[in-house]
């Protein structure tokens, strides 16, 4: 008689665990991440307005020429501290002027950089993030119905930002930055052009 008692009270101490067991498997998967927390792949794209000026070699900059700007962010994320990725960023700058004939012509400058970036988070859990990226410049200057000139040379930038969480996937990412180019391919002096640059950009991050 005391076997069956015993088997039988074994038998119910095993259903009793076995729900607890479950459970604890189930909180083992419950996301407990911080609402800024950084993984995987991320896209981002921005509207801004920027400030350009440019000299030649040792002349003093122009003065500010305030136009829209637009840019295109993507990479991956290293850990909760670090995301690298890449940044192409354009100023745009259109306007009508005068040909030899007093005609009036459609004429577009921008500046483009193509940029490896870092963006560094000093708190895991807050988006505040500090950005750098070295890579191309690119001036370019066309005239409807006329010549265009393009150069290359070497660009920087440096910039803070703070990603706001919307959503699961969804950041809205307000930004400064500033760049910095040289263009050394004329045989006239060095052209040095810098934007200071403020935008607002919606980051995706898919989920895990």
């Amino acid at each position: 008689m005391v076997r069956p008692i015993a088997v039988a009270v074994l038998a119910l101490s095993a259903i009793a665990v076995i729900p607890d067991s479950v459970n604890a498997q189930r909180k083992g998967l419950v996301d407990v991440s911080p609402p800024h927390f950084r993984h995987g792949f991320w896209l981002e794209g921005s509207l801004g307005w920027g400030e350009e000026q440019y000299k030649f070699a040792n002349d003093p900059y122009t003065q500010t020429l305030g136009k829209p700007t637009f840019g295109l962010r993507l990479g991956g994320t290293v850990g909760p501290h670090l995301r690298l990725g890449g940044e192409w960023n354009i100023w745009s700058n259109n306007y009508q002027n005068l040909d030899d004939l007093n005609n009036p012509v459609d004429v577009n400058e921008t500046l483009n950089a193509i940029l490896a970036i870092a963006r560094v988070y000093p708190t895991k859990g807050l988006g505040l993030f500090a950005k750098g990226g070295v890579g191309l410049g690119i001036t370019h200057a066309g005239v409807e119905y006329g010549n265009s000139t393009s150069e290359t040379g070497l660009a920087y930038s440096a910039g803070l930002g703070w990603e706001i969480k919307l959503g699961k996937e969804i950041f809205f990412t307000p930004a400064v930055d500033w760049y910095w180019s040289s263009y050394e391919q004329r045989g006239d002096d060095t052209l040095y052009e810098k934007l200071f640059n403020v935008s607002i950009a919606v980051t995706w991050q898919p989920g895990r």
